[in-house]
């Protein structure tokens, strides 16, 4: 490098550099104390609709929506004079002509009240979140359909035996932490396999979903209804004693008693079992006991409620 050249001093050309930023694909924008355009380039002018010069001493507020403005007045200034840099702020444009497009600004605050901004368009970025939203709202509803089909009886909406099981589990946990007690119904519907051989499946479709409409009437907001076979329904009735259970057992019973399907009146034989403190009876054990109450209700001459014993060896 010879003399000559050390002692070459680029000149500062202001024009020069704002030919440069005119050739940007973003917005540039300076605004003095009182939020006013000093300084814009091209991007800003096609954006706005309105000549680089006649954008010069505008209000920043004239090019935002109302949402926008109140956004900026209450959110985006107030961090700005605190932090001195806001990134990433998405707000809405307004053009001369009515035009509403969704920008991304960045503003950084400089001495005496001046602002500088870079702003571009993200419509697209505007419409790829609408999509991924729209996409997890998707997902989310079909995941829910998936639980839903995974854990439901298709024809009475009622819980399927493995989510009886499992939620059953937890409740029994819980009585024990609680040192409350739980019982077990086992229902099945009197000469079920007669209606279908007699009247159809179609009938017997038929009472299934109104024994379902009548058990889901008559639980309490813990109590869990499951359609577990053909006719076999269990209720598990949290926070229970035996006489307490017996009645519910009943209720349900003499409920279903005055229903008909087609003018066929259907009756119900209902086994039941209550938890007993220190047994250690799980589910399993306690449904396979109100299973066979069930089968001494059907024994002795069906539409009855017989209640079992958890204090017998099992």
């Amino acid at each position: 490098m010879n003399d000559q050249d050390s002692d070459f001093q680029h000149p500062v050309d202001h024009t020069l550099s704002h030919t440069f930023l005119n050739e940007f694909c973003s917005g540039h924008l300076v605004l003095d104390s009182q939020r006013k355009i000093v300084y814009c380039n091209e991007y800003i002018s096609t954006l706005s609709k309105i000549s680089q010069e006649a954008l010069i001493g505008k209000s920043i507020f004239t090019f935002f929506t109302k949402a926008s403005n109140i956004f900026l007045d209450t959110y985006v200034y107030p961090i700005l004079l605190h932090e001195k840099l806001v990134t990433e702020s998405q707000m809405s444009w307004l053009s001369s002509d009515g035009e509403v497009v969704p920008v991304m600004i960045n503003i950084k605050l400089g001495q005496n009240g001046m602002s500088y901004w870079s702003v571009y368009i993200c419509a697209k970025r505007d419409k790829l979140h609408t999509e991924l939203t729209n996409t997890k709202e998707e997902l989310k509803a079909q995941s829910e359909n998936l639980y839903e089909l995974a854990t439901t009886d298709p024809l009475t909406g009622l819980l399927n035996r493995r989510e009886l099981l499992a939620q059953a589990e937890n409740i029994a946990s819980q009585m024990d932490r609680n040192a409350s007690s739980y019982a077990v119904l086992t229902l099945d519907v009197d000469f079920f396999k007669k209606v279908n051989d007699t009247h159809g499946h179609q009938t017997g479709d038929k009472e299934l979903i109104q024994l379902a409409k009548v058990l889901l009437q008559e639980r309490r907001a813990n109590d869990l209804v499951a359609r577990v076979g053909g006719e076999e329904f269990v209720i598990v009735l949290p926070d229970i004693d035996e006489e307490s259970a017996f009645l519910v057992a009943e209720k349900i019973r003499i409920n279903v008693a005055e229903q008909e399907v087609d003018g066929i009146s259907i009756t119900l034989s209902i086994g039941g079992v209550v938890s007993a403190q220190g047994m250690e009876l799980s589910f399993d054990n306690l449904l396979a006991l109100s299973d066979n109450a069930l089968l001494s209700a059907k024994k002795t001459g069906r539409n009855k409620t017989m209640m079992g014993s958890a204090a017998k060896p099992f």
